[in-house]
């Protein structure tokens, strides 16, 4: 197995849902639907939704260990934890069921590979990564948790595609693709052109980029992912997400998976230590 397709470290569940052991989530799920009943399973899981707030970002950052707090080189977001200001959520239409993300969302940015991870924690049953070297993404995949049930996905990418669109121009395109056991990942970016975005007061010059991605196999859909990026390091300084998507899962089959959210930058100085 690669590097960029090693499972992120945040796969388990945590620390504050105690639910890191498979069996023994599979008795309490086994206890709550055969002795307490259905609904009572589907009202705890409604309310399984914890956020992840800085000092416990900063606590995961610095667990990562002394490599992980190194510089990446230029191009690269420098490590440490970014908070954005995010509002919107997700829904699914497994009872119509929506959540709110956090409304200070964490980044948690780390070396990694030949370039950095970062994991975006929208609540901590909702993470994503991006492992980036240059302009180019390796590797990326979700962790999204629904009753204690969690769907994982992890794509690998071919050589060639922006994430970025560093040291392009406005107007370029690339088209790219990602894959995971199951389901393709069909990718265009584009730079639309550059526009001001203010971070803690400082209006920032930044690279405004649309990123869209046709899934087709085990997840059917278009997401379409707007970025604001900061010119000098690839920070994102903010993001729009339009995603529609048609999923499988373990527990009520196919469904409907729609986020429409969005966040912005808070400062450009990670956090790095409590």
């Amino acid at each position: 197995m690669t590097e960029a397709q090693t499972p992120p470290k945040w796969a388990a569940p945590p620390r504050r849902r105690r639910w890191s052991k498979a069996a023994k989530r599979r008795v309490w799920v086994a206890v709550l639907v055969v002795v307490i009943g259905a609904p009572a399973f589907v009202i705890g899981g409604t309310f399984w939704v914890s956020d992840l707030d800085l000092d416990e970002a900063v606590a995961r950052f610095r667990a990562a260990g002394p490599a992980a707090a190194g510089s990446a080189g230029p191009g690269l977001p420098e490590p440490g934890v970014y908070r954005y200001r995010t509002t919107g959520g997700e829904r699914i239409s497994f009872l119509d069921y929506d959540r709110d993300y956090s409304d200070v969302t964490m980044r948690i940015v780390t070396r990694h590979g030949c370039g950095v991870r970062e994991e975006q924690w929208f609540l901590v049953q909702h993470i994503e990564y991006y492992d980036r070297c240059g302009e180019a993404l390796p590797a990326y995949g979700t962790d999204i948790a629904y009753w204690w049930t969690h769907g994982t996905q992890d794509f690998v990418c071919e050589p060639g595609g922006s994430f970025d669109m560093s040291g392009r121009r406005p107007g370029d395109r690339v088209e790219w693709t990602c894959a995971d056991e199951d389901t393709k990942a069909a990718q265009v970016t584009e730079y639309l052109g550059d526009e001001e975005v203010v971070v803690g007061g400082q209006a920032i010059r930044a690279r405004h980029t649309r990123w869209v991605t046709t899934f087709s196999g085990a997840t059917v859909g278009v997401a379409t992912v707007e970025d604001w990026f900061h010119p000098a390091t690839g920070l994102v300084l903010r993001e729009r997400r339009a995603i529609g998507l048609r999923v499988g899962s373990p527990f009520v089959g196919r469904l409907d998976y729609v986020d429409q959210s969005e966040f912005t930058l808070l400062a450009l100085t990670p956090a790095r230590y409590s």
